[in-house]
């Protein structure tokens, strides 16, 4: 069971925003700051106006009873009551005097009137009156002692101005605070506008919008980092367009590698399980005989976009494309466990394209376009080849030189693999084959079993058909 400060920790969390903006901080921090200040000299003027206020009453009410001991000194003396109580009442007389008394030096009263102690003994026991204060002074003749003078002042107009005093000064406290809490808000939404557009500058970098800048104007350390920021913002313009750019000579994975190790280019490699695709056009010299040069360019480029969409289907990457030919590489630039399999269904795609892209040629009055091709799968070599000053990211190896020659011995329109590759019984099951027999290669000794690939299996079907219409009907490549 949570403990009472864990459940108000909680209840305080489930309220507390996710979100508070700087602005908001520095007005709310400068207006506690400002209110503290006011409020802290606002007390400090209030006890300073009491500790006047109650001086100001000590000195009248001191005043007070050293002229009423003076002017009583001869009427005690005298022993003149009549006088004495005449005196006493017209004292006690004043608004601000709520009492006056003359006491024996006994401590008998000899006059007194209004609000006095009935002897002198109480006024030094307890309080008349919460609003009263009692002042006391001695009656001396000749260094004889005759008695004592008592006067008793109200507080009532010492209490009303401290009141005023305190009104005035919390309303003046109150409006400054409201003033500074104002001013604070818009002086921190004026600092942190910078910030602002810092958050909304690094959300836009984030979504790939490299070309958003900061307008700074500022001669401070913000100014100093927008100029940084603008700096990294075209930093990685320039970076996204150079890898743009190189992407498009070669694939995006080898782009994105290059460009990630700028300062480790060198020769060599490492050995991937990955396979390889070899497609070209079979006759393409007799086909390029009876096209113009613009006209067999624009065939090529065709041909190899498609090429290109169907091995983006199947995560393949171009590697590099050879006269008529091209050549395709999957997991190499990026894990794959089936790439067999896309391979294999990248070739089957590439030759039922071509044949509906023929029945469209053939009744345009167009020369048919026919591909042969070869897939093979094993272990390769990745990586810069080439020379230190001119390299090449690409795949070498036996199984490379297999695929290429499968392809080579094909008849235009086949898919051409080694049968090795059906020992996987998953591959096997995912892919429709036929014997091809065996065929005596240049470079193998023995010769090699390979199948023709008449087709995918009937669940892979329906997406191959479904890219296949998106690219006849399509845009064109």
């Amino acid at each position: 069971m949570a403990s009472p400060l864990l459940r108000l920790r909680r209840h305080i969390d489930a309220y507390r925003p996710g979100h508070l903006p700087v602005a908001h901080k520095l007005g709310l921090s400068i207006s506690l700051l400002i209110i503290g200040c006011v409020t802290l000299l606002g007390l400090v003027i209030i006890n300073q106006q009491s500790r006047l206020l109650h001086e100001q009453m000590d000195g009248f009410g001191q005043a007070m009873v050293e002229q009423l001991a003076e002017t009583s000194k001869e009427l005690v003396l005298a022993d003149d009551s009549l006088a004495l109580n005449a005196l006493i009442i017209n004292l006690a007389g004043s608004p601000t005097i709520m009492g006056a008394a003359v006491y024996h030096r006994d401590g008998h009263p000899l006059a007194r009137s209004g609000l006095v102690p009935e002897t002198l003994t109480q006024r030094l026991a307890s309080p008349l009156h919460h609003q009263a204060s009692s002042y006391a002074g001695n009656i001396h003749f000749q260094d004889v002692h005759l008695g004592t003078a008592v006067v008793t002042l109200s507080q009532a107009e010492q209490h009303t101005a401290a009141r005023h005093a305190v009104t005035a000064i919390a309303l003046s406290t109150l409006i400054i605070s409201l003033m500074a809490g104002i001013a604070a808000f818009l002086m921190g939404k004026h600092l942190s506008r910078p910030i602002d557009q810092l958050m909304i500058a690094t959300r836009a970098i984030g979504t790939g919008d490299y070309r958003y800048r900061l307008e700074s104007r500022r001669r401070d350390e913000i100014g100093q980092l927008m100029t940084a920021f603008n700096r990294m913002a075209r930093g990685l313009e320039e970076k996204s367009q150079v890898e743009g750019a190189l992407s498009r000579y070669v694939s995006v994975g080898v782009a994105r590698k290059i460009m990630n190790n700028l300062d480790q280019l060198e020769l060599g490699g490492h050995q991937v399980e990955a396979s390889v695709l070899f497609a070209d056009i079979a006759g393409f010299t007799s086909l390029s005989e009876q096209l113009e040069p613009d006209q067999v360019a624009r065939l090529l480029n065709e041909y190899f976009s498609y090429v290109s969409r169907i091995a983006h289907c199947y995560r393949g990457t171009i590697d590099k494309f050879l006269g008529d030919g091209v050549m395709v590489v999957f997991g190499v630039t990026e894990d794959d466990p089936d790439h067999r399999f896309h391979a294999i269904a990248c070739g089957v795609m590439l030759q039922r394209l071509v044949a509906r892209l023929n029945r469209i040629r053939v009744k345009a009055g167009q020369v048919p376009v026919r591909f042969r091709v070869g897939v093979n799968s094993g272990l390769m070599l990745a990586g810069n080849m080439g020379a230190d000053d001119r390299m090449q990211y690409t795949v070498v190896g036996d199984a490379v030189n297999l695929a290429a020659r499968l392809m080579a011995s094909g008849d235009p329109g086949q898919v051409i693999i080694p049968a090795a590759l059906l020992a996987e019984d998953e591959l096997a099951k995912a892919i429709q084959t036929r014997s091809h027999g065996y065929l005596s290669l240049r470079g193998k000794e023995a010769p090699v079993h390979t199948c023709v690939v008449e087709d995918v299996s009937e669940p892979y079907r329906p997406f191959m058909e479904r890219n296949i219409h998106a690219l006849i009907t399509g845009p064109a490549p």
